[in-house]
């Protein structure tokens, strides 16, 4: 009898795990998207216990970028206009989606920096940058950028020092 019970459970594993290899062949983007939403999640979860921090890096574009060392690295592309602050972006896979779920009112550390930042401003854009035009009047003083996991879209959170 255990040994029915026992070969039941692995043919469910082994099938299981069949159809997740399927999905993740046939629909990326799903499972992308899923695996976003948990590690939001746990960003979430990690943010009750103690302030998430941010650091940020090197100026740059999307070469320093993809560096990918954890750090936020000011994108020189976005300085077409005085009317949007500076943006510090991340891919989401290097520590950029701690800010995916982010709304107005959340607080954080900057690694380096004194006291608290909150988030002041939230644009959502398509992923594929083409011009500043939507982030022209985005609150704050600077910015905070990552892509959606699975998602053709990307967070832009602009961040002040809270006062006090």
């Amino acid at each position: 009898m255990g040994n029915a019970v026992l070969g039941v459970l692995g043919t469910t594993l082994v099938l299981a795990g069949a159809v997740i290899l399927t999905m993740s062949l046939l629909t990326p983007t799903t499972v992308e998207r899923g695996y976003g939403q948990v590690k939001a999640a746990v960003n979430d979860v990690a943010a009750e216990v103690q302030l998430p921090a941010v650091r940020l890096g090197v100026e740059g574009g999307q070469e320093e970028l993809d560096v990918c060392d954890g750090s936020f690295i000011e994108m020189t592309s976005y300085r077409n206009t005085v009317e949007v602050p500076a943006v510090y972006a991340a891919h989401n896979n290097c520590g950029g989606d701690i800010v995916l779920n982010w709304a107005v009112g959340t607080q954080f550390e900057v690694e380096g920096q004194p006291g608290t930042f909150e988030v002041v401003d939230v644009r959502h854009t398509a992923k594929h940058w083409e011009t500043t035009e939507s982030l022209i009047g985005l609150q704050g003083d600077f910015a905070l950028q990552s892509c959606f996991y699975g998602e053709d879209r990307m967070q832009f959170v602009g961040i002040r020092p809270v006062a006090g």
